[in-house]
C-alpha cells in the first residue's frame, strides 16, 4: 500500500490531493467544498500568494483550511475568504452555521427528548441567521452591493505602467508603481482616490500610504495612478497589494469590480 507523501512545495502550488471525504462530517465538507470553489472562481491563487496577501496566517494553515479534518477557526477562515476576495460577512454566517452543527454534534448524547430540543434550537439559530440575510438583500432602500453609487460610472484597467507582475526587489529598497486606468463611463472622476484592501498593513508587507490620489478624468478619458513603495527590510518575500477606487468618504465606487494590484518578489 503507497501513501501520498505531502511536501512544503506541492502545498504551495495548490496541487495536494484532497483527503477522502469520509474523514470530515459532511456538513465540513461541503462547507470546504464551497471555500475551494470560491478560490477557483479567485483565479486558483497558490496558497503561498494567498498567505502573502494575507500576511496574518501561513500558506499551511491556509491549506487546512479546505483539506483538514476540522473545521479552522473563524480568524483563519477570514483570511482565506479575503485571499480570494470573498463576502466576509455572508462567509461569517456560514461558518458560523456549521459550527453550530458540528458543536452540538460533539455534545454528549442527550436523552431523545432533549436531543431533539438541542437540534430545534441548532436549525432555528441557522434559519434566522440565513433569514437576516435574505431580509437585508430584499430591503427596498438597500443598494444592490454590485451597482456603482454612481449611475453611468464605469472604469477599465489598462496597463502596468512600471513594475510589471513579480519584479524582483531588493529588501528594503523604494519603487515607484504606476497602473494607467480609463474612465469608460459617462461621469467625470472628481476627488477619487485609490485605497488599499488589506487594512491595517501587516507586519512583513510592502509599505504604502493607505490611499492614492486619482487625478481629475472626464469620460472615456486616460488617467495614470503613481504609488511610492517600500518593499519590506527582509527576504524572501512576496508582496502583493490590492487598490480599490474610493471617494472622499471611502465609499468603494466600484464594488463588483476586482481591484488592480501590484505584485513583487522581495530576494537578496
Amino acid at each position: 500500500m503507497t501513501k501520498n507523501v505531502v511536501t512544503v512545495d506541492t502545498i504551495a502550488r495548490g496541487s495536494v490531493p484532497e483527503p477522502r471525504t469520509g474523514e470530515r462530517a459532511p456538513e465540513l465538507e461541503a462547507f470546504m467544498e464551497e471555500l475551494r470553489k470560491l478560490r477557483t472562481r479567485a483565479g486558483e491563487p497558490s496558497f503561498r500568494k494567498m498567505a502573502a496577501k494575507s500576511g496574518a496566517v501561513s500558506h499551511a494553515t491556509l491549506h487546512l483550511t479546505v483539506t483538514g479534518k476540522r473545521l479552522q477557526p473563524w480568524e483563519t477562515v477570514r483570511e482565506f475568504v479575503r485571499a480570494c476576495d470573498g463576502d466576509e460577512e455572508e462567509w461569517h454566517a456560514r461558518w458560523q452555521g456549521v459550527q453550530l452543527v458540528l458543536s452540538a454534534d460533539r455534545e454528549p448524547d442527550p436523552a431523545p427528548r432533549s436531543r431533539s430540543k438541542l437540534l430545534l434550537v441548532t436549525l432555528a439559530l441557522i434559519a434566522v441567521a440565513a433569514i437576516a440575510a435574505v431580509v437585508v438583500v430584499l430591503l427596498p432602500d438597500a443598494q444592490e452591493p454590485s451597482v456603482p453609487p454612481h449611475p453611468g460610472d464605469a472604469s477599465k484597467f489598462v496597463a502596468d505602467v512600471t513594475i510589471p507582475d513579480d519584479t524582483v526587489v531588493k529588501p528594503g529598497s523604494q519603487f515607484v508603481k504606476v497602473w494607467e486606468l480609463k474612465n469608460t463611463g459617462t461621469v467625470e472622476w472628481r476627488k477619487r482616490y485609490l485605497r488599499r484592501t488589506d487594512l491595517p498593513v501587516a507586519p512583513g508587507a510592502c509599505r504604502t500610504p493607505d490611499r492614492i490620489p486619482v487625478n481629475d478624468t472626464a469620460p472615456q478619458g486616460n488617467v495614470q495612478v503613481t504609488v511610492t513603495v517600500s518593499a519590506p527590510p527582509t527576504a524572501p518575500a512576496d508582496c502583493k497589494v490590492f487598490w480599490k477606487m474610493v471617494d472622499e468618504e471611502n465609499r468603494e465606487l466600484f464594488p463588483a469590480s476586482r481591484p488592480i494590484y501590484f505584485s513583487v518578489l522581495v530576494r537578496a
